[in-house]
């Protein structure tokens, strides 16, 4: 079964008339009726009743015909989308990020690219820390924004750092923890805690989770599926949480206090040394430039 076969079998199913039909499609006629009957055979079924006087759909034929024709038409417009790419774009390039806050000019990078390599067809993807890994590894994704710590082990990978985070405690403004200007894990004792899904953080955020629960026994502890979600839970006073500066949102409500670690985490892009595409190196310079500029 191919396109040209069910173009075919949708002008049968309107027009009724093999000649027609063979018109439509600037065939012939007995190229219309091979068409048919090909289909006809693949399927094990006839579509259409045909005597000497008419010809009309089986209740097969008219099945197929209501489901194939929204299918065959978006199958057109897609092919005709394909087309326009072929045209507009020279290459392409794919970026995955955390679909978070943590980039934050990403916006002004993607303009300022744009501008620079009109030609370059640009697919952005939000993934999870670990799909946004696999995906990176197996050459999905040509470039990733991430933690330096995460790709260290990735051969042949290049790494731009553009700032540094520390972590910070979140919590809400009345929360009496709200007063300090430093937060120590001790001072984390007996509170009802939020951590990140260790399956879906990087290894330095779980490494901190995990120093968390051991030095805070008594604590409870719920777990949040993003920064977003536990942003949320911290507002609707299910608990107080621990994260990277950069993921934390600007909220009136929330107060982001240093905590007293020597963690820092490195964040920046990563690429495959191995892709000589120079537009690599351009969006690589401009994502430099541009954090440069805001001094991050």
């Amino acid at each position: 079964m191919h396109i040209k076969q069910l173009e075919c079998f949708v002008h049968l199913a309107e027009t009724l008339n093999f000649s027609r039909t063979a018109e439509l499609q600037y065939i012939t006629q007995p190229t219309v009726t091979h068409q048919i009957n090909t289909l006809e055979d693949e399927f094990g079924l006839k579509l259409f009743i045909r005597t000497k006087r008419k010809v009309e759909l089986t209740p097969a034929g008219v099945s197929f015909y209501n489901d194939i024709k929204e299918v065959l038409t978006r199958t057109n417009i897609a092919i005709a989308k394909a087309k326009h790419y072929a045209l507009a774009f020279e290459s392409n390039i794919s970026i995955g990020y955390g679909g978070n806050v943590e980039v934050k000019y990403l916006p002004n990078i993607l303009s300022t690219f744009k501008e620079k390599f009109p030609h370059m067809h640009i697919y952005l993807k939000s993934a999870a820390f670990k799909e946004e890994r696999n995906l990176f590894t197996n050459h999905n994704f040509d470039l990733i924004f991430t933690v330096k710590e995460s790709i260290k082990d990735i051969s042949v990978v290049g790494y731009a750092e553009l700032f540094t985070g520390r972590f910070v405690c979140v919590l809400p403004k009345d929360h009496s923890l709200a007063k300090k200007t430093i937060i120590k894990i001790d001072d984390l004792q007996n509170q009802a805690l939020i951590l990140l899904d260790p399956l879906k953080c990087p290894f330095e955020m779980a490494r901190v989770q995990k120093d968390i629960q051991l030095q805070c026994p008594t604590s409870m502890f719920y777990f949040a599926d993003g920064p977003i979600i536990g942003h949320t839970m911290i507002k609707g006073k299910l608990g107080i949480a621990v994260m990277p500066d950069f993921v934390c949102t600007e909220d009136p409500s929330l107060s982001c206090i240093p905590m007293d670690l020597n963690y820092s985490i490195s964040y920046g892009i990563a690429w495959h040394k191995n892709n000589e595409l120079a537009e690599i190196k351009g969006f690589v310079k401009i994502a430099k430039e541009i954090y440069k500029s805001h001094k991050i």
